[in-house]
C-alpha cells in the first residue's frame, strides 16, 4: 500500500494524462451496477462518478475540496452527473474509519447534512488525524438537533456494517489507493487512480456531455 505522499506524486500526473486522451482511446465496458445513493444529481443522469474515498488522506482532501465539490454543485444540480462517494477507510490511517462512522451516519441526515460533515472532516483533517477527536470537529458543521440524531445513528451496528460493505466493495473492483474513482457514460467505464484537478475533470465532463 503507498502512502498519502506517494499517491499523489505517483498517480495524479498519470491520472491527468489518462483523463486528456480518454475519448480518443476509448474505455473498457462494464456492466450497469445497481442504481446507489447519489449524493449530487440522481440516477439517471447521463454520466456517474463513483470516489472511493479515505478521509485521512490527504490526497483525497484536496481532491474532495477542489474537485468533487465543484462537480456536485456544477454537474450534480442540474442532473448532469450523478456523484456516488464510497467510503474506504485505509488501514494506515488510524482514525480514518472513525471519520467514516461520522459520514455514514450524516448520509442518514440527508445530502445536506452529509456535504457538510463531509467538508468539516476534510477542511479540518488536521485537527482531528493525529488525536481522534473527531466529535468536536462535527459538531461544528450541525446542529444541536443534528448532532443528538448523529449520536444516536453511530450507536447502531448497522454503521459497521455499511463501512464494510463499502471496504468489500473496493475489494472487489481492486482498489489499492485513495482516491481512486470511476467515471461511467454510455455504457464504458474509465477508471482514474488519483485526484485530478477541476478544471481537467471539467473539460472532460463537457466533452462526454456533448
Amino acid at each position: 500500500m503507498r502512502n498519502d505522499m506517494s499517491i499523489r506524486s505517483c498517480f495524479v500526473l498519470p491520472a491527468l494524462a489518462f483523463l486528456a486522451g480518454a475519448l480518443a482511446a476509448g474505455a473498457q465496458t462494464t456492466a450497469d451496477r445497481p442504481a446507489e445513493l447519489c449524493v449530487g444529481g440522481q440516477p439517471n443522469a447521463p454520466v456517474r462518478i463513483e470516489v472511493f474515498s479515505d478521509f485521512q488522506c490527504p490526497a483525497c482532501r484536496a481532491f474532495f475540496l477542489e474537485t468533487i465539490l465543484p462537480v456536485i454543485a456544477n454537474y450534480g444540480r442540474d442532473n448532469r452527473v450523478c456523484l456516488i462517494y464510497h467510503d474506504f477507510p485505509l488501514n494506515i490511517h488510524t482514525h480514518a474509519r472513525a471519520a467514516s462512522r461520522y459520514a455514514v451516519a450524516a448520509r442518514q441526515l440527508g445530502t445536506d447534512a452529509w456535504l457538510r460533515v463531509c467538508d468539516a472532516l476534510y477542511s479540518e483533517q488536521a485537527a482531528w488525524a493525529d488525536n481522534g477527536q473527531i466529535e468536536p470537529v462535527v459538531s461544528r458543521s450541525v446542529s444541536a438537533d443534528e448532532m443528538g440524531r448523529l449520536k444516536k445513528l453511530l450507536e447502531s451496528p448497522s454503521i459497521e456494517r455499511m463501512i464494510d460493505q463499502e471496504a468489500a466493495l473496493a475489494t472487489q473492483r481492486q482498489i489499492r489507493s485513495t482516491p481512486t474513482f470511476f467515471i461511467v457514460a454510455n455504457g464504458r467505464e474509465q477508471r482514474v487512480v488519483g485526484g485530478v484537478s477541476y478544471p481537467i475533470l471539467r473539460d472532460y465532463l463537457d466533452r462526454l456531455l456533448k
